[in-house]
């Protein structure tokens, strides 16, 4: 699950990290996104055994230009619904470490069906 959505938030050419893996020596990208998975549950059960999974993941948007701040989130969360992650309101301001950049935190669920 991971590797589809990074595959569908590189789509918008902007550099995809691990939240907490960016190097702090290095230069901030002027804009990039970060993610984490928050939780993962079982959804659905039948005859004891867990038939799908709920990913809980958090997408976070970082730039330098706060009208990117402010206008990408809406294409972001558009495709990744396209995409069959499930948007859990619009987000939220997150501060970022580096006083250039604001960032826009969004949340997603994602249902993986299990084959069993």
């Amino acid at each position: 699950m991971k590797q589809k959505l990074i595959t569908a938030l590189q789509t918008f050419g902007y550099p995809v990290f691990l939240q907490g893996t960016l190097n702090p020596a290095d230069t901030y990208p002027h804009t990039f996104i970060t993610f984490f998975v928050d939780s993962t549950d079982d959804n659905a059960h039948f005859d004891n055994i867990v038939n799908s999974v709920d990913w809980h993941f958090s997408v976070i948007l970082y730039s330098d230009n706060p009208a990117t701040v402010n206008t990408k989130p809406d294409e972001i969360r558009a495709a990744l619904k396209a995409a069959g992650f499930i948007p859990q309101g619009k987000g939220n301001d997150v501060m970022s470490d580096e006083p250039t950049h604001t960032g826009w935190a969004m949340d997603f669920i994602y249902t993986e069906h299990l084959q069993i």
